[in-house]
C-alpha cells in the first residue's frame, strides 16, 4: 500500500533506472505497467523523472551514459552519513556524493564487497513510495555468486534477521526480513555459473490480476522486451524475468499464482 511514514531502517523505500534513453524506457514501462511520468529537479538541477500510478509515485528515472544491467533498489537509513560510514566499515564502497531529490530524499549509491550496487536513502518528511500494489515494486531478489559475504554484510549494516527458505544446497535461498517482516531475499547463483557472472539485484514489478499474467508477457514483449528464461513459480508468485529494451533486467511476478515451494529458475545464459 502507499508509503508515507518514515520506513524502517533497511526497508526498500525506491526503486530507480538509469537510463541512456528516458523517453524510450517511460514508453516501455507505460505500456506494460501503466505508468505515468512527472519531472522534478534534484538538487543540482538535473531531470529527475517520478514514474507514478493514479498519481502515486512507484519508481524513478534518471539520464545515465550506457547500458544499464539492473534497476538500482533503495535502502532506507536514519542518517545518510551514518549509512554510508556503516557500509564502508563492513567492507563496501560509496559511489558518489549524495543527492537530494524533493518529495524522495537524501540518496547515495554504494556497492557492497562483492560489487552489488544498492542505495541508501534517507526519506525526505515528504517522502511517498507506493508498493505492493499492481504496477509497482513488490519484491527484490539479489543474486549472488557470494552468498555468505552478502549475508553478513547486509546483516550488520541493515541488522536484517535471516531465514533460509530452500533447501540451501540444492537451492540457497535467504529472506531477509525487517521488523519481522519480509523485505528482500538473497539467492546464491548456481554452482555451475559461468565466471565471472557479477552479482545482480532484480527488482519484482506486480501484474494486475485483471490483465493476466500471460497478456502482460505479451505486452512485453511487443513492446521490445527480451525474454531471459522461461517463467517459473515461487511461493510469492508465478515470475518471469525480461529485460527491457535498452538491457535491463526487471521481473514481472503475478502473486495470485503463488505455489507452495520454490521452483529454482534456471539460471540467466545471458552475460550481457
Amino acid at each position: 500500500m502507499p508509503s508515507t511514514s518514515t520506513p524502517p531502517v533497511g526497508q526498500p523505500c525506491w526503486a530507480e533506472l538509469p537510463t541512456a534513453d528516458q523517453e524510450a524506457t517511460r514508453e516501455f514501462y507505460r505500456a506494460v505497467l501503466d505508468w505515468e511520468y512527472e519531472v522534478r529537479r534534484d538538487d543540482q538541477g538535473a531531470e529527475y523523472t517520478i514514474a507514478t500510478l493514479f498519481g502515486e509515485p512507484v519508481a524513478g528515472l534518471r539520464p545515465h551514459e550506457g547500458a544499464v544491467r539492473d534497476w538500482t533498489l533503495y535502502l532506507a537509513v536514519a542518517d545518510l552519513a551514518t549509512g554510508a560510514h556503516q557500509v564502508r566499515r563492513f567492507g563496501g564502497s560509496v559511489l558518489e556524493q549524495p543527492q537530494v531529490v524533493p518529495g524522495l530524499g537524501a540518496k547515495v549509491l554504494v556497492d557492497d564487497p562483492s560489487g552489488a550496487t544498492v542505495g541508501l536513502c534517507q526519506p525526505a518528511r515528504d517522502w511517498n513510495f507506493t508498493v505492493g500494489l499492481p504496477g509497482s515494486l513488490v519484491w527484490a531478489e539479489l543474486v549472488t555468486p557470494r552468498p555468505t559475504l552478502a549475508d553478513r554484510f547486509f546483516g550488520a549494516v541493515f541488522g536484517y534477521e535471516q531465514r533460509q527458505v530452500a533447501d540451501g544446497v540444492r537451492v540457497d535461498h535467504v529472506v531477509w526480513y525487517v521488523e519481522g517482516e519480509s523485505v528482500l531475499a538473497r539467492v546464491r547463483m548456481n554452482l555451475d555459473t559461468a565466471e565471472p557472472v557479477p552479482p545482480r539485484w532484480i527488482a519484482h514489478f506486480a501484474i494486475d490480476p485483471d490483465v493476466g499474467f500471460d497478456e502482460t508477457l505479451d505486452r512485453a514483449r511487443a513492446a521490445g522486451a527480451r525474454l531471459r528464461f522461461k517463467p517459473y513459480g515461487s511461493t510469492l508468485g508465478k515470475v518471469v524475468v525480461l529485460s527491457d529494451p535498452l538491457g535491463t533486467r526487471f521481473a514481472l511476478i503475478d502473486p495470485s499464482q503463488a505455489v507452495d515451494e520454490y521452483d529454482s529458475p534456471p539460471e540467466d545464459p545471458y552475460d550481457d
